[in-house]
C-alpha cells in the first residue's frame, strides 16, 4: 500500500478563518435558499431536533463533514449559480475554492466570472456568518492518504 497525495488549486477562503458563528447567523444564511432551507429542515424533523445548534446543521452533511465550507458551497451554488469545490488539507483545515476548469466545463456564469466578482460573493455570504475579515486569496489545498 502506498501513499498518495493531491492538490487542489482554486481561488477562495480557508473556512476555518470564519470562526466561532451564532445558530442564528448559520439560520440566517440558509434561508437565503430555499431549496436547500427545505431540504435541511425536512432533516432535522427526520431527526428530532426541535431545536438545533450549528452541530447538528454540520451532521446534515454527511458526506465531506466540512462545516461552514460545504453550506457556503450549497448556497452559494443554489443562490448564484457558481459550482465551489470543497477540500480540506492535511492539517484538517476546510477551504472553499474556485478551481480551474476545461472550456467544456464553463457555464454561461463562469464565462463571466471576474476575481471582483467572487470575492463580491464570497464577502456577500461569510459576511453573514462572521463580522471578521476573511481572505479571500489563491488557495493550494494538499492532502493525502
Amino acid at each position: 500500500m502506498s501513499y498518495q497525495s493531491w492538490h487542489n488549486y482554486g481561488y477562495g477562503i480557508c473556512a476555518d478563518d470564519i470562526g466561532h458563528v451564532p445558530v442564528e447567523r448559520l439560520q440566517a444564511l440558509i434561508r437565503l435558499v430555499p431549496e436547500l432551507e427545505k431540504q435541511i429542515n425536512s432533516w432535522l424533523q427526520e431527526c428530532e431536533i426541535t431545536k438545533p445548534e450549528v452541530g447538528d446543521y454540520f451532521e446534515y452533511d454527511n458526506e465531506y463533514h466540512g462545516g461552514f465550507a460545504t453550506i457556503l458551497q450549497w448556497v452559494i451554488k443554489e443562490a448564484e449559480g457558481i459550482e465551489l469545490l470543497y477540500c480540506d488539507d492535511l492539517n484538517g483545515k476546510d477551504y472553499l475554492i474556485y478551481p480551474p476548469q476545461y472550456p467544456w466545463q464553463i457555464t454561461d456564469a463562469d464565462r463571466e466570472m471576474t476575481e471582483e466578482r467572487l470575492r463580491t460573493i464570497y464577502a456577500k455570504y461569510v459576511s453573514i456568518l462572521t463580522d471578521r475579515a476573511v481572505a479571500v486569496d489563491y488557495q493550494s489545498v494538499e492532502n493525502g492518504g
